[in-house]
């Protein structure tokens, strides 16, 4: 019989004269032919003896036959549908196809439908470009790379320079986008926390009076004793500006594997956007930290022509080491307290002579700030050259194994090594606290760094203007070392070289593309 072939047995099982089955044989049944079977099946074995009756061989194939046309027909129906879904979607391609065709063959319509700005964008975008801007040649290059994977070729038609000048324009006018990046101006070179900041125009004094000490014993006559002294420095403000020439073709490439690897949709991220964060704004920040805020030496550009090379960013302003090697060099105008450490070399001297100069340092120091923690700032291979030393001689023999054997902070005082980026090849050290440090901003809080785009034959012309300068408030609060004959300024070009050369951007900001918060 079916079943018994199905099962795989001669016969069932007899119990007290009853044929039976294991639960297994149950579940196999009701598996293949359903519980309607499995049911009838059962039953006609528990009246059963030895041999099955027309009757119920009848039952049975009945029972079989419905169970097979039921599969058969959700079987027809499931392959219903899937023919209409096929179906549909070759009618969207058809109507795609014959869309396309019709828009390549006539003219841009200007009244297509802007793209939905309901849907989620990435922080910091608010809005979705036209449909209209997004047929701009650049971005169907780069629409065509990430969904091909292969690049258009570059030319100089690659990105049309009055779409790109546009686009400036509109990216400019939309505060919301960038007023966080022009208002983190002045925090996002990597010294900045170091400075406090000040408005100013062209300069910038201090209004806190210095004082002398004025208690004294008492006597019966009148003995003066006691000054104040009004001798603030004048921090200078200096004008700078950004006048860069963009070749489009330049471009492309880069922003488009940016693009790629960032994963934003086109009408997110528009290429001016890019050339902003990943390329003008750090190379701004980089400047104003090696070239400038530390190391600069302002030389007035005198007169100049329109299409002359622009002057070096270390010549528009006076930097906080040309300012201690000046006063150091020329009878110290500003008063500033310098320690007398001969002609000391960190990088020549002994591992002995490192460290009892810092400590004599600090002991110098000492008497002004001896409860106040101080930074002694210092240039990374100084600090280097310190952490060996200490390491050679109170390492050695003394059983640790510690890679981090030796702290920045001085042993035995509050003052702690800092390590200033723009102080880089330097044997300066000097502390003073972060209220007598002074950055210079103009009187508006925010400058436009970028305030005009022009197109001029094959380019696109930046322009744009923003205040800076540096300083001390107070001469008096000041302790530093010079070695003699030092000029910071002669090492930018060895390190850096020359501005015109082109440079590996490693200044990193605060928060973000863009720096942190004023």
């Amino acid at each position: 019989m079916m079943v018994l072939a199905l099962l795989g047995i001669q016969a069932f099982s007899e119990e007290d004269g009853k044929v039976s089955m294991t639960e297994d044989q149950k579940t196999k049944i009701k598996t293949v032919y359903g519980q309607a079977f499995l049911d009838k099946f059962s039953a006609e074995l528990a009246t059963s003896e030895e041999e099955t009756t027309p009757d119920a061989v009848e039952a049975l194939v009945s029972a079989i036959t419905a169970h097979n046309t039921a599969v058969m027909q959700q079987t027809i129906a499931l392959n219903a549908t899937l023919t209409n879904q096929v179906n549909a979607q070759a009618l969207k391609i058809t109507e795609a196809t014959a869309q396309i065709a019709t828009l390549s063959a006539g003219p841009e319509d200007d009244n297509l439908p802007e793209l939905d700005a309901s849907l989620p964008r990435a922080e910091g975008v608010p809005s979705v470009m036209s449909r209209k801007d997004l047929k701009m040649a650049a971005y169907a290059d780069i629409n065509h790379f990430m969904k091909k994977g292969v690049m258009n070729a570059v030319d100089a038609a690659t990105i049309d320079v009055a779409d790109l000048a546009t686009e400036f324009g509109t990216y400019l006018s939309q505060n919301s986008n960038n007023i966080e990046l022009i208002s983190t101006m002045f925090q996002g070179f990597t010294s900045a926390g170091m400075f406090t900041s000040k408005m100013g125009t062209t300069e910038w004094r201090a209004t806190q009076a210095l004082i002398t000490s004025v208690s004294q014993s008492f006597t019966s006559k009148w003995t003066p004793a006691g000054q104040t002294q009004l001798r603030p420095l004048a921090v200078k403000n200096r004008r700078h500006k950004i006048n860069m020439p963009i070749i489009p073709a330049d471009v492309l490439e880069s922003y488009a594997m940016h693009m790629y690897d960032e994963g934003l949709s086109i009408d997110q991220m528009p290429i001016t956007r890019y050339i902003w964060n990943e390329l003008i704004y750090p190379q701004l920040m980089q400047d104003i930290e090696t070239r400038m805020i530390w190391k600069g030496k302002f030389i007035d550009p005198g007169a100049v022509s329109a299409n002359d090379p622009g002057k070096p960013a270390e010549d528009s302003m006076d930097g906080i080491e040309s300012i201690l090697a000046d006063n150091a060099a020329n009878g110290n105008a500003d008063n500033i307290n310098f320690f007398d450490g001969g002609a000391f070399d960190y990088a020549t001297a002994t591992d002995d002579e490192v460290l009892a100069f810092v400590s004599q340092f600090v002991d110098y120091i000492t008497p002004v700030f001896r409860r106040q923690a101080m930074n002694v700032h210092c240039s990374h291979e100084f600090w280097k050259r310190y952490k060996i030393a200490y390491k050679n001689k109170f390492g050695a023999g003394s059983g640790t194994e510690s890679s981090t054997f030796g702290s920045d902070r001085i042993d035995f005082s509050n003052q702690v090594l800092q390590v200033v980026d723009g102080m880089y090849g330097s044997g300066i050290l000097f502390a003073t606290p972060k209220i007598n440090l002074i950055k210079l901003r103009h009187k508006n809080e925010a400058p436009r760094v970028i305030n005009d785009v022009q197109k001029v034959d094959y380019e696109v012309r930046l322009f744009g203007e923003y205040w800076l300068g540096a300083g001390f408030a107070y001469g008096e609060a000041v302790f530093a070392f010079v070695p003699d004959g030092y000029d910071p300024k002669a090492i930018i070009t060895g390190q850096f070289g020359a501005s015109t050369d082109y440079q590996q951007l490693y200044v990193t900001s605060g928060s973000g593309s863009a720096g942190g918060g004023v």
